[in-house]
Formats: structure tokens, sequence, C-alpha cells
């Protein structure tokens, strides 16, 4: 058995649906808050142990793509 690169489809799917709990007019803020807390709490967890992996040869040509990806955007 070798190496099996890790779905995240799932992970992406639990974020979906934390986002349309805090867009929902149907929630009170109360619950948006504590969703929109748990994804801010997500993300600085993931930009923490993101910086402290190794660096990999392309990775700036990812950023480069995500910048001009935004800036396409505008």
């Amino acid at each position: 058995m070798g190496f099996r690169k890790p779905d995240l489809d799932s992970a992406q799917q639990a974020i979906r649906a934390c986002m349309g709990e805090i867009r929902s007019p149907y929630n009170d803020g109360w619950t948006s808050s504590a969703c929109k807390r748990d994804l801010y709490m997500l993300k600085s967890w993931l930009d923490d142990e993101y910086k402290r992996l190794p660096i990999f040869a392309g990775e700036q040509q990812w950023e480069h793509e995500r910048l001009i990806g935004i800036l396409k955007k505008d």
C-alpha cells in the first residue's frame, strides 16, 4: 500500500456549511458569530501551521497565480 494523499473535500464541505450558517438570514447573531469565530480559529491555526511547513520549488508560482486571480476579480 503506498501513500494516499488526503482528500480535503470533506473539510471544504464543512467549511462551506459553516459559511452558509453565517450568511443565513434565519440565524441570529449569536449563532452566526460562533460559527465565524470557529472559522477564524481554523484559519489562524492553518496559517500558523503552514508557516512551519518546508518550502518546495515552485511555491512562488502558486502565490503569483493567486495574486493574479485576485487582481483579475477587480
